[in-house]
């Protein structure tokens, strides 16, 4: 255990400037999120500090930052971290083994003692919680001790600073989804090339794959447009199980999807979108208990790091289109 010295006033304020001064040359969203967390961590004086976010698609709670600890996963609604998300409300608790909210399982498998908690639930610019931060045992010059109202006030600090930092986060992400589908757009696409896969091509092989779902104007007149964004949410869900962690799909527009597939030669991408059509021809998608049935036809092509983005793109969409000139629901290979 290492002592933290009780900081004074000054002190304290020399603290926040240098934490604020930090900030202004940090641009990305995972060093500004840390500082922040050092900075509650100062201000609390605490041994342990912690970031959450509630991930309410997967139902879950986990850390952007842990300091002093691995990243941690829980379920929605459980320990500390749950109550107080969940009742919007700022917990201090001075005796945690006497509390039932606290999961005293994990003090156990490592052998960490918590003495104290404060915990604080992190809104957005509309009151809403999107996550938490939580301290874990005040210290002073001698020890241990036990978090106050003092410490809830300085920490509150931290708090509103991390909830504008996600909160811009979440915003900047959001702007680069398909709300249809919750792939990346286009927007997506170009961020996505350009921090991970174009670092790639200097090194290794990459591929880009193009699909179209054959005839969808038919599903639409058929079936309706309902059926349309039901038949578009499940040829998504296909295509990013398929990719799984080796590949990122984008929405490129309409029925058209992109995948990119890092280290990958184009011979492995051709198997890939060849598993994909047969996946698609084989598939149903349901409309109100109305089976239907499409199929996919695909254009494959290696990714040159000469070309730009949308170079690459034009490349992979004229081997789309000798797919579907040629009969659709097939696989169009740029041969090299």
């Amino acid at each position: 255990m290492e002592n933290r010295r009780v900081l004074n006033a000054e002190e304290l304020l020399e603290k926040i400037f240098f934490f604020m001064n930090e900030m202004v040359d940090t641009k990305d969203f995972g060093s500004t999120i840390l500082l922040l967390t050092e900075l509650g961590r100062t201000l609390a004086n605490s041994e342990r500090a912690s970031f959450w976010y509630w991930d309410r698609a997967k139902k879950e709670y986990w850390t952007l930052v842990a300091l002093d600890s691995p990243r941690i996963v829980v379920p929605e609604g459980s320990g500390i971290v749950g109550a107080s998300i969940a009742g919007n409300e700022t917990i201090l608790i001075n005796d945690p083994y006497q509390d039932d909210r606290f999961n005293q399982e994990v003090d156990k498998e490592t052998g960490y003692q918590t003495r104290s908690i404060l915990c604080i639930p992190v809104t957005n610019s509309k009151g809403d919680v999107i996550g938490a931060y939580q301290a874990i045992n005040k210290m002073d010059d001698q020890g241990y001790w036990y978090f106050d109202d003092r410490d809830e006030k300085r920490l509150a600090m931290a708090a509103v600073f991390c909830g504008k930092t996600l909160e811009s986060q979440i915003l900047y992400s959001e702007s680069q989804l398909d709300q249809l589908t919750g792939l990346k757009n286009r927007r997506g696409y170009y961020e996505y090339y350009e921090k991970n896969v174009h670092p790639y091509l200097l090194k290794q092989s990459c591929s880009i794959v193009m699909a179209d779902i054959d005839f969808f104007k038919r599903v639409n007149d058929t079936y309706g447009h309902n059926a349309g964004d039901v038949v578009l949410k499940c040829i998504a869900s296909i295509l990013r199980n398929m990719a799984g962690t080796s590949g990122e799909v984008i929405r490129w527009g309409g029925e058209e999807f992109v995948i990119l597939l890092k280290e990958c030669a184009v011979s492995q991408a051709a198997a890939f979108a060849e598993n994909v059509r047969k996946k698609v021809e084989s598939s149903i998608c349901y409309f109100e208990d109305v089976p239907i049935r499409v199929t996919m036809s695909f254009g494959v092509k290696a990714l040159d790091s000469n070309l730009s983005p949308e170079e690459n793109v034009k490349g992979v969409d004229e081997k789309l289109y000798e797919a579907k000139t040629a009969g659709r629901n097939r696989v169009a290979v740029d041969e090299i």
